[in-house]
C-alpha cells in the first residue's frame, strides 16, 4: 500500500472539500514548504544541541581537592591545579655542626618550608603529564616536569625530570609523611634527574626500574671561618643514576596489611675525579647538619635499601634500613648506613591508605571533619632513627641518633597540623672543643617544631 506524507495527504483533502483555486494551492504549497524546511532545520539545530552537551569543555570538583579539573570536549584531555604549602615554625636549642663542630647557638625560625604550585593531568587519553614548581626560600626550583605513557596494562613510562624510586620514605610525598621530616636514611635518597622510568603493578607486588642523569649538582662555595677561606661543597657535574626498587603485599586484607620492599641505587660520576659527601640534620630542616663526612674523591656508589610495613586496622609500623659503598679513589671503600623505626597510632579510628602503584602510604582521611561538626582525625606517632656516618678512612663523619615524638591533627582531607618533639644525640671518633674549650666526643640538642600544611 502506497504511503503519502501526511502533509500532502492534508493539503489534498482542503482542496477537494472547498474547491481552492490553482493561485491559493500554489501559495499553500509555498507555505507548508516553508514549515517543513524550518522543522528540519529546528530537528538539526535539536540534533547539533545534543551532540554539544556531550561534547562541551567541562569543570569539575571533586572531594578530595579544592580545585577544579578542566575536562575538554572530547573527554581526551584534562587538567589538574595542584599546590603544596607548609608553614613552620622550629625552636632549636644550642648545637655543634658541619664537619668540624662549630658552634651553632640557639635560635628561633619561621619559614615556609614548602610552597608548590603545578599542574597535571592528560592529552591524547593515554598520556600524563606533570610540571611542579617550588617557591620556597624565595628561590624558584624546579622539581617536575615529565610525561607517561600509559597505553599498557598496568605499566607506565614516565620520560623527562622527576624524582627516582628508592626506599619507601624517599619515594613516598612530602606531603604524606608521618613525622615534619624524613628520616636520616633519606641522605642516600637519589635527587631529581633527567631520564626515564619505567613502572609495573601487579596485584599483590610493584617495580619500578629507571635511567637517569643528574646536572643539578653545581659548585658551590661557602666561607670557612676556621681557615679564613672559601671551601668547596659537593660537586659532582654530571652523575648517571640507575635504580630499582621491588614492593610486594603479601599480607593485604580490610584489617591487616604487610608491605615488603628493597631498593637499589647506583650512582658514576661522570668525571675523572668527583666528590662525594654524606650528612645529615636532626630531623628539622632549620636545625644543621649533626654529622657529616666532609668531601672525599669517587669514582661513585651502590646504596641498597631493605624496608617493611605492618598495618592492623589503625596501628602502623614501618622501618627501613639503607646503607652505602662509595668507591672512593687512593683509599678504602666508604661504607655508611642508617635506618629508623616508626610507630603510629591514629586515636580517631582511621587509618593510613594504601597506594599498590607506588608501593607507598597515603595520609588518612578524617572521618567527621572540621568542616562536617567534628573534630577530624588525631595521631600519635614515636620514631627512633640512626645513622652511622664514621669510617676510619675518613677525615669526618660520626653517629647521630634522633627520638623523634609526633602529634598529627588532619583537619580536612587537604589540612593538616603537625607538632613534633625532637632529641639527638651525637658521637664522634675525634674530638672537639666546646664553647668553653672542653674537650668533647659528643654532644645533644632538642628542638620543638609545629607545621600548618594544605595540599591538594
Amino acid at each position: 500500500m502506497a504511503r503519502y506524507p501526511v502533509t500532502s495527504v492534508a493539503l489534498a483533502v482542503a482542496v477537494a472539500l472547498t474547491g481552492f483555486a490553482p493561485q491559493a494551492l500554489a501559495t499553500d504549497d509555498q507555505k507548508l514548504s516553508e514549515l517543513e524546511q524550518r522543522l528540519e532545520a529546528l530537528e538539526i539545530e535539536l540534533i547539533e544541541a545534543r551532540d554539544a552537551a556531550k561534547k562541551t569543555d567541562r569543570v569539575k570538583f571533586s572531594k578530595s581537592s579544592p580545585a577544579p579539573t578542566l575536562v575538554s570536549k572530547d573527554g581526551r584531555s584534562t587538567l589538574n591545579f595542584k599546590a603544596r604549602i607548609q608553614a613552620d615554625y622550629v625552636d632549636v636549642d644550642e648545637m655543634y655542626e658541619g664537619k668540624k663542630l662549630n658552634y651553632e647557638p640557639a635560635h628561633k625560625d619561621t619559614n615556609i618550608r614548602r610552597l608548590r604550585l603545578g599542574i597535571e593531568g592528560q592529552f591524547a587519553r593515554l598520556w600524563e603529564y606533570e610540571i611542579e614548581l617550588d617557591f620556597a626560600d624565595s628561590e624558584v626550583d624546579l622539581k617536575d616536569a615529565k610525561v607517561t605513557w600509559e597505553g599498557w596494562d598496568d605499566q607506565k613510562l614516565t620520560l623527562g625530570f622527576q624524582k627516582y624510586a628508592f626506599g619507601m620514605q624517599g619515594t613516598q610525598s612530602s606531603a604524606h609523611q608521618i613525622m615534619m621530616e624524613r628520616a636520616s636514611t633519606d641522605t642516600f635518597s637519589p635527587d631529581r634527574a633527567l631520564g626515564a622510568q619505567w613502572r609495573y603493578a601487579g596485584n599483590n607486588w610493584a617495580m619500578a626500574l629507571g635511567y637517569g642523569i643528574d646536572f643539578s649538582k653545581l659548585e658551590e662555595e661557602k666561607w670557612d671561618s676556621d681557615e679564613q677561606d672559601f671551601e668547596e661543597e659537593v660537586s659532582y657535574p654530571e652523575t648517571t643514576i640507575i635504580n630499582a626498587r621491588v614492593t610486594g603485599t603479601p599480607i593485604r586484607s580490610n584489617d591487616n596489611l604487610l608491605h615488603l620492599g628493597a631498593s637499589y641505587l647506583m650512582m658514576d660520576i661522570n668525571d675523572d675525579i668527583g666528590e662525594l659527601r654524606y650528612r645529615a640534620r636532626p630531623a628539622s630542616k632549620p636545625a644543621s647538619r649533626m654529622i657529616d663526612t666532609g668531601n672525599f674523591d669517587a669514582k661513585g656508589a651502590q646504596h641498597y635499601g631493605a624496608e617493611v610495613l605492618y598495618q592492623h586496622r589503625n596501628l602502623l609500623l614501618q622501618g627501613e634500613y639503607i646503607a652505602a659503598k662509595a668507591d672512593a679513589i687512593d683509599k678504602p671503600d666508604v661504607e655508611v648506613d642508617a635506618y629508623y623505626l616508626t610507630a603510629s597510632y591514629i586515636l580517631t579510628g582511621e587509618k593510613w591508605r594504601y597506594s599498590r602503584k607506588k608501593g607507598v602510604m597515603k595520609s588518612p582521611r578524617p572521618d567527621k571533619p572540621v568542616s562536617a561538626g567534628g573534630w577530624g582525625a588525631w595521631e600519635v606517632a614515636v620514631r627512633y632513627d640512626q645513622a652511622n656516618f664514621s669510617d676510619n678512612s675518613l677525615k669526618y663523619g660520626g653517629d647521630m641518633t634522633n627520638y623523634v615524638v609526633g602529634l598529627n591533627w588532619y583537619l580536612e582531607d587537604n589540612l593538616k597540623a603537625q607538632l613534633n618533639y625532637v632529641y639527638a644525640e651525637g658521637e664522634y671518633d675525634k674530638s672537639f672543643d666546646d664553647i668553653n674549650g672542653i674537650e668533647q666526643n659528643d654532644q645533644d640538642t632538642s628542638i620543638i617544631q609545629a607545621r600548618l600544611q594544605f595540599a591538594f
